[in-house]
């Protein structure tokens, strides 16, 4: 029996349980011919608990370290003793790779220097080094590179949980370690437990995930020669401010996917707008909600509290409300081209104070939306509160169940 494998080799901050998930595909009655999509899939906790039940499905994300995680997570056709071997040879040529000059001149290393990040205590150039040295002894390896990336997800996992001076709480902040830096012992560790899982796995009976990197406001487009789903879960991105992109700075940097501001841009510029650190002047996904009341009122609130603020983003907090439910909707709209007729889905979403203290329903606000671009409510269940730290109160997070509607087939 399958439990807690895989989750654990890379988890993000932001994201739900595995148990969550269970428990939707169980009320949702999802069987091995079942297709299920997750269009937000994350670092792919729907899709491993879809393969555990042998369920084939489906992962969309917009952020390619993300992405990898789930890639790497949902591969579990590995050999665990050689994993074992080339875990040998990393330990073996580390110290051959440990070339401080070598290092200096990585692309990671210098994108963490230009961009303020060492400056700022993200990291220290101790366990950063080392990090890159193993990550050198990694690429070094003569295996295929689905070997390759197990490993990588490790580095990543223990750069973080063992090397890194960041905290999550849930917003990012820099605060010294507690216990000294160790990055190798930390990568031995996880990749071990890797092994072990891979050993479990290797008798599942499980089902296949298939992951694509892509905008999830443009599903049909990417899924154009997909069957159509019966079930989605997913958890898309809360109008928090969150800037998800630096959640997971660290790992894109390792990952060699931002190297400047312009490749940092080029990923922001596929994703929902959530916070206005994302927001461009071209955008415009707000067009999809003109005319909506409650967008409209909600949009006034936020206004009113901006008004005669001056500091830092909050001109942008209305603008970024409508780019937000906008893109949603677009979503939406491109996700219902994708749905088998008798589909369910599920998002997981957060209700918000973070502009201004002004209270954003989220799943009350996406059920009208949604019930107004071809879907039907099924409900909203509540599924826990959260701490707001810009209130000090706490805060509902939803379940939104959809369905799509017949009158729109």
């Amino acid at each position: 029996m399958l439990n807690g494998e895989v989750h654990d080799w890379y988890r993000f901050r932001l994201g739900f349980s595995d148990h969550l998930v269970s428990d939707l595909l169980a009320d949702f009655g999802a069987s091995r011919q079942s297709r299920v999509l997750d269009p937000f899939c994350g670092t792919g906790t729907v899709l491993v608990e879809c393969m555990k039940q042998g369920i084939n499905c489906i992962g969309v994300d917009a952020n390619p370290a993300t992405l990898f995680a789930a890639q790497v997570k949902t591969t579990w056709r590995l050999d665990s003793t050689r994993v074992l071997e080339l875990l040998d040879e990393v330990e073996t040529s580390y110290e051959r790779h440990f070339n401080i000059r070598t290092l200096a001149a990585d692309p990671t290393f210098r994108y963490l220097e230009q961009a303020g990040f060492l400056k700022r205590g993200w990291i220290e150039v101790e366990p950063l080094l080392e990090a890159l040295a193993i990550k050198h002894a990694v690429q070094a390896l003569k295996t295929s590179t689905k070997y390759r990336r197990l490993l990588v997800l490790a580095l990543l996992a223990c750069v973080i949980k063992d090397g890194s001076n960041l905290k999550f709480g849930p917003e990012l902040y820099c605060a010294k370690r507690a216990t000294a830096p160790d990055v190798l012992g930390g990568f031995i560790d996880r990749v071990e437990t890797m092994a072990s899982d891979l050993r479990v796995l290797a008798a599942a009976h499980s089902g296949r995930a298939t992951v694509i990197l892509g905008d999830s406001r443009e599903c049909h487009r990417l899924l154009t020669r997909r069957s159509h789903f019966d079930i989605v879960i997913c958890s898309p991105p809360y109008p928090a401010e969150h800037d998800y992109t630096r959640n997971t700075r660290m790992e894109l940097a390792f990952l060699e996917h931002v190297v400047d501001r312009a490749t940092l841009r080029t990923i922001k510029s596929t994703m929902i707008r959530s916070h206005t650190k994302g927001l461009y002047s071209a955008d415009n996904d707000r067009e999809y909600v003109e005319g909506e009341p409650r967008v409209h009122s909600l949009v006034g609130r936020v206004q009113t509290a901006v008004n005669g603020k001056t500091y830092g983003f909050a001109r942008l907090y209305p603008r970024i409300v409508e780019e937000y439910f906008g893109g949603i909707v677009r979503h939406l709209r491109s996700l219902r081209k994708v749905l088998a007729p008798n589909a369910v889905c599920a998002y997981i979403v957060g209700d918000q104070s973070s502009y201004l203290g002004v209270h954003i329903r989220t799943a009350n606000i996406l059920a009208g939306l949604a019930e107004r671009n071809g879907y039907e409510l099924v409900g909203i269940r509540h599924w826990r509160h959260r701490w707001s730290t810009s209130t000090s109160r706490q805060i509902d997070e939803n379940i939104l169940i959809l369905r799509p509607s017949p009158k729109n087939a």
